[in-house]
């Protein structure tokens, strides 16, 4: 695979996971899109925890750019890869509010290949673009919607610093008969 190699805000670095595997961790580039929706569409396919279905999540490589271009563009925002032999295997994504009164706030977004999971890349991944969202001049608060079932994730959120600020019952439907309380957890990077 061929990358581009100058972070325009995120300086990329190397990390090792619980397995001793080393990943790299970088900024995402349009050249990455294709193996960036390999990636995102089979965590989406083999979780029952995602709120979208796979064929919701930029179905060609068009729209998979434009996507990761429009984090490139925002300066409140961030798309962030793992990579792991040449393979996108997980990322994370800030996503800055556009409303001038929302712009302060970050929509936090992860994921990861399942054979990934329990080996410690969630907080790499997390604790990079926490550390990125507290350089940034624009945001004050992080904030995550996740299915409250999700009993993994919650405590990795709440081990890097998220606390519930509310919960809507029954919010995600999965199937005919199932459903999810949507649980809101957020994370102020400075005080007022």
């Amino acid at each position: 695979m061929v990358y581009e190699t100058i972070d325009k805000k995120f300086p990329s670095f190397s990390a090792t996971l619980k397995n001793e595997q080393q990943v790299l961790v970088r900024e995402a580039t349009i050249q990455d899109a294709a193996d960036f929706i390999r990636c995102v569409k089979r965590y989406i396919e083999e979780s029952e925890f995602m709120v979208m279905e796979a064929d919701e999540f930029a179905p060609d490589i068009r729209q998979g750019r434009e996507f990761i271009q429009s984090f490139t563009e925002s300066d409140n925002s961030l798309l962030i890869v793992a990579i792991h032999n040449d393979r996108i295997i997980g990322n994370l994504d800030i996503t800055g509010g556009r409303r001038v009164r929302l712009r302060h706030t970050g929509l936090v977004g992860l994921g990861m290949l399942p054979e990934y999971q329990k080996l410690g890349l969630g907080t790499i991944l997390l604790k990079g673009g926490i550390d990125w969202a507290r350089k940034n001049p624009v945001l004050e608060k992080l904030w995550l919607q996740i299915v409250a079932a999700n009993e993994g994730a919650v405590t990795l959120y709440e081990k890097m610093g998220f606390v519930e600020e509310g919960r809507q019952k029954g919010f995600i439907k999965s199937g005919i008969n199932t459903y999810y309380d949507n649980l809101l957890m957020a994370m102020p990077l400075r005080r007022p």
